[in-house]
């Protein structure tokens, strides 16, 4: 069975090299892949460089371990260490947000950071403004008109042309 996953990428360390490592590793792992604006962001909780964050949509057949499983590897490939305390200045850091309409607290889905974090919901918005939140009859849209996160994001251009199939 196909599955709608949507994850998010960030890093602060190199970003715009980790970034389009990790949107190149997706797009030559899955089919049909769509990508979201890219945001700058100051860090939340730690001093350190601006982050730059985006969310990437695919489908996959592959049960959830498995896509995390792999998504830990790409970290690892490009830099990310796990290991530090967090939060922290970090490469590559790819998080499952969406996985269908799963709901399960054990896995974190949905991820908490779509109604917590400004640089999460707004990409999710770009992307799929329509998309209902799992267990909620509200779409992406109306939780990000409705949200009150007050963090400034700003729009930050970089284009993936050279990392697409």
């Amino acid at each position: 069975m196909t599955v709608q996953v949507y994850l998010g990428l960030g890093a602060n360390i190199e970003p715009q090299q980790c970034l389009r490592a990790g949107v190149a590793a997706v797009q030559q792992t899955f089919a049909q892949v769509h990508l979201s604006p890219v945001y700058q962001t100051q860090a939340i909780g730690l001093d350190g460089p601006d982050f730059l964050n985006m969310v990437v949509a695919l489908q996959t057949d592959w049960p959830l371990s498995a896509l995390r499983d792999w998504i830990r590897l790409i970290e690892q490939q490009h830099g990310r260490q796990r290991s530090q305390p967090q939060p922290a200045s970090h490469r590559l850091d790819m998080d499952v947000l969406l996985y269908g309409e799963r709901i399960s607290g054990t896995d974190h889905l949905p991820r908490a950071d779509i109604l917590q974090r400004a640089y999460v919901l707004k990409p999710l918005v770009d992307i799929a403004p329509q998309l209902l939140y799992p267990g909620s009859q509200k779409t992406m849209l109306e939780l990000w008109q409705e949200s009150s996160l007050g963090q400034t994001i700003v729009p930050f251009a970089m284009d993936f042309h050279d990392s697409q199939k």
